[in-house]
């Protein structure tokens, strides 16, 4: 019997997360994936490791102890990825300062800022909202040390010198039309008759938008309105303005909006931009930052989907350090 360490790792990640769907938002791949590859060590093994009845997704026996071998792994792998990196953060102490758009400050930053904090007592996190075009200008300067925008996949930002670039999490975009218009239009054609709600030229909204507008057929100028901000986003669609393409973690969670069932091509993006201390290493106040982003990041994940809000859960990057 050959037995693949990495199997065991998700085989303990599937257990930990307590089901595959989970497994994959932490593992950062899809749920057939973590489906197939317990299915896999299952052959090597030559025994059941899942109990799937009923659409459960248990451990058996010999699964729960396969998995505590693969927690082991999973710790030496980390500590090797510590030792490399540098990236320890025993200790932990200092200033370091974050800056984010809004949207995201609100969802996710303000939560790590106020548990790293209570984590590592002598670490001394400093946020502030900031534009993307402002805050890459500060992380240039040294202003900043890590920086949360929004972003589209197709048209990610260029990291400044000395500085790194990852992804915390994606997700797809989504069109939405206000549940006040009662039944949505039908298809391209109707769509292509009803007020839009634009986003500022260059960002991730109105990037989608104009794949959306060019899949489709719409017009060249279809937005009657334009919203910088989701706040305002979801005034207007209250008020009955328009239509919009939003990504899904936010038009599920926008009151009055009736989704559709329109493919919007690309995939929407929260990116974490952070200073470097040497080729491919991270200072400890700035891996603290990371780690603890990547956690809450997958916490609001399980939120929305235990309360049911998505109908395809982000995929979660949880290995930023």
């Amino acid at each position: 019997m050959e037995l693949e360490p990495r199997r065991l790792v998700v085989l303990h990640t599937v257990q930990q997360a307590g089901g595959i769907a989970a497994a994959a938002r932490l593992l950062g791949i899809s749920p057939s994936a973590v489906s197939q590859t317990v299915r896999r060590l299952e052959q090597e093994a030559g025994a059941v490791l899942l109990d799937r009845a009923e659409g459960r997704a248990e451990l058996t026996r010999t699964g729960l102890a396969l998995a505590a071998h693969g927690a082991r792994i999973a710790e030496e792998l980390s500590a090797a990825e510590r030792a490399l990196t540098g990236t320890g953060t025993a200790g932990v102490e200092g200033p370091v300062s974050i800056g984010s758009v809004l949207a995201v400050l609100t969802v996710l930053v303000a939560r790590v800022t106020a548990s790293l904090a209570e984590r590592h007592p002598a670490l001394r996190p400093e946020l502030s909202e900031t534009s993307a075009p402002d805050g890459l200008r500060a992380l240039r300067r040294g202003a900043l040390d890590v920086l949360l925008i929004t972003g589209d996949q197709e048209h990610r930002p260029v990291p400044p010198a000395g500085c790194g670039l990852k992804v915390l999490a994606q997700e797809r975009y989504r069109v939405g039309v206000p549940s006040a218009w009662g039944e949505p239009p039908a298809a391209a054609a109707g769509l292509a008759a009803v007020p839009w709600i634009g986003a500022p030229d260059g960002s991730a909204r109105a990037r989608a938008h104009a794949r959306l507008a060019a899949e489709l057929g719409l017009p060249e100028q279809p937005t009657a309105h334009r919203a910088t901000n989701w706040s305002a986003v979801a005034a207007m669609v209250r008020a009955g303005l328009g239509a919009v393409v939003l990504p899904e973690s936010v038009a599920s969670r926008t009151p009055g909006l009736s989704l559709l069932p329109v493919p919007v091509p690309g995939t929407f993006e929260t990116l974490v931009l952070h200073r470097l201390s040497g080729p491919g290493q991270v200072s400890a106040p700035v891996a603290a930052v990371l780690t603890r982003l990547a956690e809450v990041t997958l916490d609001v994940a399980e939120e929305l989907s235990r309360a049911g809000l998505l109908e395809r859960e982000p995929v979660v990057r949880t290995t930023l350090v």
